[in-house]
């Protein structure tokens, strides 16, 4: 078979292809050798050859008839074969030429190497001194290079030249003699770049971010002042020409990138960390420099403590720019420095902070140790060499203070110090930090007890003052100036608790001590009030009858239940509304009956009524109204000042147990302090309420010690209208009622003096059964007595005090005889009491001519009476 191309193609082999057809013929003429070789028959032997004879026989027939049949095949193989074995023979020539001539040229090569790699080691050596020499151009050029660029502020490239110089005049030309200058200028160059880098990254950190505030402040200042100032103008220059508008993250990573360049891909973090705490001391000093200048300090004016919080609250903003840059820093190498550069920044502001504050403190130095110097044998300080220097102790001059330092200036500081160090406890998570230290080492061991002692110097002059017992006006209201003055004191430690509310138990514990000596105080002037003093002696021998009344807690509580109490009690301030009067007619006569009977039962008993017993000094019944007024006022507004405590504050003190010891060594017992302040302000509560139950006390003694001798045997002065103890009385309450209306207000007023026409009228009645008999004219001067009370109290009270036409009518009762008397009476049952009625049949009785010295006379009238009484009207 031919291919398409015409080339020869052997031809198929049947019997290689068939595999079938070639197993079975092999393996029966193996088994034809076989038995021709293991036959031992001649005839079998024979029988085998002819058998083989005939297969090969038969085999040739079969090829030759194959051959025949495939012969066109068979001629295009062996031509194809011929063709072949001609190409063959020709590659064979053409490679042993080719190889001919390799081997020529590698002779040539071999010749002509050593020439070609003579004039290759020239031109290396040529092209090794051309880049010498231009790299010793470069380097003579470098220091002027990097000038250049570090004044056009291009600090990368600059570095990357000077470490470029730095590892050639190292490596490559490091053998290279003569290049000693070089290395030199190189190297201050270096310096100088990595000097001016550092300053760069310092300027970033602390610098511009302090400096960025304090141009905020010249803005405030009026020009004037800016062109007066040195600083403040070179501020405003460079704030005009310098300030970039470049983020501080790609600034710093610029100058970062230049100088880990510069130092071969190492930073001294410590020594930038020791620049910033350096340059922070300067731009704090700078910034109480601009401070004073703007406040216009000097020498001979001093500051106060509002430009202290304003330097306070610049500084700490400040710092808080500045620690965001040192926080982009800390990015930056987060991963390649081991320096905890928050840390070390903080620590560095903490202390800068620290002395800032510590300036301002009144706070004592320790003694310094003397220093073990020689005494100089000549001294040069007043020769001419001399004049321009200074002798003085750099560290003896006195720092920079906007304010004059004293250890209260720490209140308006500690809410901007507070903020500043929370941010430093949040970011270090050392709790308490450095300067927490240091601020509560100075408020708990030195501020608090200074606090303690001026409060307790302050209360001891307010209490001391001669102006105390005179009331004056405030806001209405009549408080006494030592009241005033205790009340300031609790304002100011109020703000101390506000502003400073960590420590606000300390503090707390100095309001409760203040209120504490305050309420001893009150407690020693309502004593000394309240004693009655002998005539012989001065010496205090009993209270007064309206005190030991006040303080009786049975009255008291009785009194202090009546409604006429709960209205005056309601009135407490003066923007409290008025309380108005639901009382009926009968619920006023009910309640001044039953607090005539309580009175009644304990003085009408009584022999008689020492003066002394009485308040008779205007100026004590003054100090108990102002005092009562006063207490009411303190009471109300110290119990502001507690409520308007943040709620934390009063959290804290809830849970906080203290116990005060006062002057007079006295300690209390472990409570609450909220509730040892309440107990106290309660304790004033109660004795501001016992004052004005005891000028309601007193008013009626009075009527007591006046009306009840009218009772007694005596003689009058018939010349005379009324008797003389009714006109003291009215002059007593005339006095009290001019006295108390310019310091009480109207409700507690109308509860001292309403039902004294009721008490009056019952005195008179009651009286009655102590009186031996009356004449006619006894029975007019009576009604007169009675009538003249009535006109004075009516004046007081603008009413009629219908109580004391009663009693008028009670002895005018007297003018009928007994047995008319005892007609009338049952017609009087809603005027008078039996009890009352059965004072008028005796009195009567008493005072008949006959009747008197008669035997049962009395007795059989009261039983009339009871008699009377029982029927039905």
């Amino acid at each position: 078979m031919s291919s398409k191309n015409g080339a020869p193609v052997p031809a198929r082999r049947t019997l290689h292809a068939d595999k079938q057809n070639v197993g079975p013929s092999t393996g029966l003429l193996i088994n034809v050798i076989r038995s021709l070789t293991t036959s031992v028959s001649e005839d079998q032997r024979e029988l085998e050859k002819s058998r083989l004879q005939k297969g090969f026989q038969e085999s040739e027939a079969l090829i030759d008839k194959l051959v025949k049949s495939h012969q066109k095949d068979v001629e295009e193989c062996l031509d194809s074969f011929r063709d072949v074995s001609t190409r063959i023979s020709a590659c064979r020539e053409r490679i042993h030429n080719v190889r001919n001539a390799l081997h020529t040229c590698k002779t040539l090569l071999e010749c002509r190497r050593d020439d070609l790699k003579k004039l290759w080691l020239e031109n290396s050596q040529q092209k090794h001194i051309c880049e010498l020499m231009t790299q010793l151009d470069e380097l003579k050029e470098a220091p002027l290079k990097i000038d250049v660029l570090v004044n056009q502020g291009n600090y990368t490239d600059a570095a990357k030249i000077a470490s470029t110089s730095r590892d050639l005049l190292h490596g490559r030309l490091s053998k290279i003699t003569g290049l000693s200058q070089l290395r030199t200028m190189i190297q201050d160059a270096s310096d100088r770049l990595s000097e001016k880098i550092v300053d760069q990254i310092v300027d970033i950190l602390v610098v511009d971010p302090f400096e960025s505030h304090m141009f905020d402040l010249v803005q405030s200042m009026s020009e004037q002042r800016v062109m007066e100032s040195e600083q403040c103008s070179r501020l405003s220059e460079k704030a005009k020409h310098a300030r970039s508008l470049e983020p501080v993250e790609s600034r710093l990573k610029l100058v970062v990138e230049a100088l880990s360049e510069l130092c071969g891909g190492t930073v001294d973090i410590d020594r930038v960390m020791a620049l910033s705490r350096a340059q922070i001391d300067r731009q704090i000093a700078a910034s109480v420099s601009l401070m004073r200048v703007r406040a216009s300090i000097d020498e001979n004016l001093a500051g106060d403590q509002t430009h202290l919080t304003q330097l306070i609250q610049m500084i700490v903003c400040q710092l808080e720019s500045s620690r965001a840059a040192h926080k982009v820093l800390e990015k930056i190498y987060s991963d390649s420095s081991g320096t905890n550069i928050m840390k070390s920044y903080w620590e560095g502001a903490q202390s800068a902070v620290e002395a800032l504050v510590d300036n301002h403190l009144d706070v004592p130095m320790a003694p310094k140790e003397p220093m073990d110097s020689k005494k100089p044998l000549f001294r040069f300080d007043a020769t001419a060499f001399a004049s321009g220097t200074s002798t003085t102790d750099p560290t003896a001059q006195s720092p920079l203070v906007v304010c004059r330092p004293s250890a209260f200036n720490i209140v308006p500081m500690f809410p901007w110090l507070r903020k500043l160090m929370d941010s430093i406890e949040k970011e270090t998570g050392e709790s308490p930090c450095q300067l927490g230290r240091y601020v509560q080492s100075f408020v708990m061991e030195l501020f608090v007890e200074r606090v303690k002692a001026g409060l307790s110097e302050r209360m001891d002059d307010a209490l001391r003052r001669s102006d105390n017992s005179r009331p004056r006006s405030n806001l209405n209201t009549k408080v006494l100036p030592s009241c005033e003055r205790i009340l300031e004191l609790c304002k100011e430690v109020h703000g101390l608790i506000v502003s400073m509310d960590p420590y606000a138990d300390r503090f707390a514990g100095l309001w409760l001590l203040l209120l504490g000596e305050y309420k001893k105080s009150v407690e020693d002037m309502y004593e000394r009030t309240t004693k009655s003093l002998s005539e012989i002696d001065g010496v205090a021998s009993r209270r007064k009858i309206s005190a030991a009344w006040a303080a009786d807690e049975d009255i008291s509580r009785l009194l202090m239940s009546l409604p006429n109490w709960l209205m005056a009690a309601k009135e407490t301030t003066p923007s409290t509304p008025s309380v108005p009067n639901l009382e009926s007619e009968k619920d006023i006569r009910q309640r001044n009956e039953r607090e005539s009977e309580i009175l009644i039962g304990n003085l009408a008993t009584q022999k008689k009524i020492e003066r002394a017993e009485l308040l008779t000094d205007m100026g004590d019944v003054r100090a108990l109204a102002a005092l009562h007024e006063s207490l009411r006022w303190f009471a109300c507004e110290v119990r502001r000042l507690m409520a308007t405590l943040p709620q934390h504050v009063k959290t804290k003190l809830r849970g906080c147990l203290v116990h005060v010891r006062y002057k007079d060594g006295q300690i209390t017992d472990d409570e609450p302090i909220l509730d040892a302040m309440e107990e106290c302000i309660s304790r004033l509560d109660t004795i501001s309420d016992t004052c004005l139950l005891m000028l309601h006390l007193e008013l009626r003694v009075h009527c007591f010690f006046h009306l009840l001798p009218l009772a007694r045997l005596r003689n009058v002065n018939v010349h005379e209208e009324l008797d003389a103890e009714v006109i003291e009385l009215g002059r007593d309450l005339q006095s009290f009622h001019q006295l108390l209306s310019s310091i009480l207000s109207q409700p507690k007023l109308r509860y001292i003096f309403d039902g004294l026409g009721h008490l009056c009228a019952a005195i008179f009645i009651h009286s009655s059964q102590h009186m031996p008999r009356l004449s006619e004219s006894g029975k007019k001067r009576a009604c007169r007595n009675i009538w003249g009370v009535q006109q004075r109290l009516s004046q007081i009270t603008s009413r009629r005090e219908a109580e004391l036409d009663r009693a008028r009518a009670f002895f005018e009762l007297l003018a009928y005889e007994p047995d008319q008397l005892l007609a009338q009476l049952p017609d009087r049952r809603s005027q008078f009491t039996p009890v009352e009625m059965g004072h008028l049949i005796a009195l009567s009785v008493r005072s008949h001519p006959q009747l008197a010295s008669q035997h049962g006379a009395l007795e059989q009238r009261l039983a009339q009476l009871s008699a009377l009484l029982k029927q039905p009207i």
